[in-house]
């Protein structure tokens, strides 16, 4: 009689556990994850973002293009935001390591303005001087910088050359928050838990899904058709850029992953973003980008630029048009000399690789179309490419232009 009670405590308890995980739904644990508001708990963030992968196959740039992306290959970005939902204001820091440099973005702002640290100007111009562009920026001018802050929205025209939208701001977009009780939130958590449940994946306490390219667009496509019932979305012109970002994911991306992976415990979420172009007449490129995202618990106050620290869109003009180069005085500047020193590119063992394989492209193309290379472009080739190929290379390249101009070309 105990047998039978035991044996039927134990088929009891069998069956509710395989009933509770047959009615789990991984789908709806993804989306509690992603759509819950959890500000009052967690107001602040760090999050680094890296390149882990980067590949360049075309024509456009040649080697100077694929030196580019191999460098990138070792870009990352760290960081961390906090908001004050109380006062409406919120900061960030941002470092992103560029070409083995630094370069400092600080911003903080409420829904009224917007503010940029300009610490940016000394990492730009040690940007430049990495790439053997030189620029030098006064001591009295570095101090002027120091500790001050730029308006974004009126210093667009001396960052951008172009007038920024002085609508930019995240505090004034209120399309996602409260995103759970917000329509767009519903409708979007709506449409994900309608994508196929086995694509969603539950292990321990990490969730997780890889957004397809079809159901990347499917979203895009779902914002569009919500947003639109703000009279100012289609003034603002963010309609237009989303519909023409629904259209180039269509027409130019051959492949877009993006796999996120929510923590239930401590709400960290990691992403990565797998992304392939695909164009039959000119350049593809893949790549592959992660994002880690660590909420966090602030409470600092945060502080606003007093109106001493702000520096006047004048004064930032004033002071970009004093950068000036190192190696030369414009009243001296000759057009006609390039000073440029590629030397180290011509022993780097990687970058003449890179070389070689540019080469050898050049020399298909030239041997598979040889009456289209005139003189003017032969001179214009043998020009530019004795700048980057070394002398063997350019021996190379000056026999397969001298073979198509004696084959009888114009």
């Amino acid at each position: 009689m105990k047998m039978k009670k035991y044996m039927l405590g134990i088929i009891t308890g069998v069956a509710i556990f395989l009933l509770a995980a047959c009615g789990s739904d991984p789908r709806k644990d993804f989306t509690k994850e992603l759509f819950s508001s959890k500000g009052d708990d967690y107001n602040a963030a760090s999050f680094k973002m890296k390149i882990n992968d980067l590949t360049y196959d075309g024509e456009e740039g040649g080697a100077y293009v694929k030196m580019f992306a191999n460098q990138l290959k070792e870009m990352s970005i760290d960081g961390k935001y906090a908001i004050d939902e109380k006062a409406d204001t919120m900061e960030m820091e941002i470092t992103a390591n560029l070409f083995g440099e630094k370069l400092p973005l600080q911003f903080v702002g409420n829904k009224d303005k917007y503010y940029m640290s300009t610490s940016f100007v000394t990492g730009m111009v040690d940007i430049a001087n990495s790439f053997n562009y030189p620029l030098e920026l006064s001591k009295s001018d570095l101090n002027k910088l120091k500790g001050k802050y730029i308006d974004i929205a009126e210093a667009g025209d001396t960052l951008t050359s172009g007038e920024l939208d002085k609508k930019t701001n995240p505090l004034k977009d209120k399309m996602f928050t409260n995103s759970e009780e917000s329509k767009m939130g519903r409708e979007m958590k709506k449409l994900i838990e309608s994508f196929d449940k086995k694509s969603f994946k539950k292990d321990k306490d990490v969730v997780t899904h890889t957004f397809t390219k079809k159901e990347i667009i499917q979203m895009m496509e779902k914002f569009n058709e919500v947003a639109k019932e703000d009279k100012d979305y289609k003034k603002s012109g963010e309609q237009k850029e989303i519909e023409d970002g629904i259209k180039s994911l269509k027409n130019d991306v051959d492949k877009m992953d993006l796999k996120v992976s929510i923590n239930q415990k401590t709400k960290a979420t990691d992403m990565e973003i797998s992304l392939a172009t695909k164009d039959d007449t000119a350049a593809n490129m893949s790549i592959v980008v992660t994002i880690s995202v660590t909420p966090q618990k602030n409470s600092g106050k945060i502080k606003m630029p007093t109106k001493k620290e702000i520096i006047s869109q004048g004064e930032l003009e004033d002071i970009f048009s004093s950068i000036t180069g190192t190696t030369s005085d414009d009243s001296d500047l000759d057009l006609d000399d390039d000073s440029t020193d590629y030397s180290d590119l011509k022993d780097d063992p990687e970058i003449q690789k890179l070389m070689d394989e540019q080469l050898d492209e050049m020399i298909k193309q030239i041997e598979a179309n040889p009456s289209a290379v005139t003189e003017e472009k032969a001179k214009e080739a043998r020009e530019g490419a004795k700048e980057i190929f070394n002398e063997e290379q350019m021996k190379k390249l000056n026999d397969a232009l001298d073979k198509a101009l004696s084959a009888g070309t114009v």
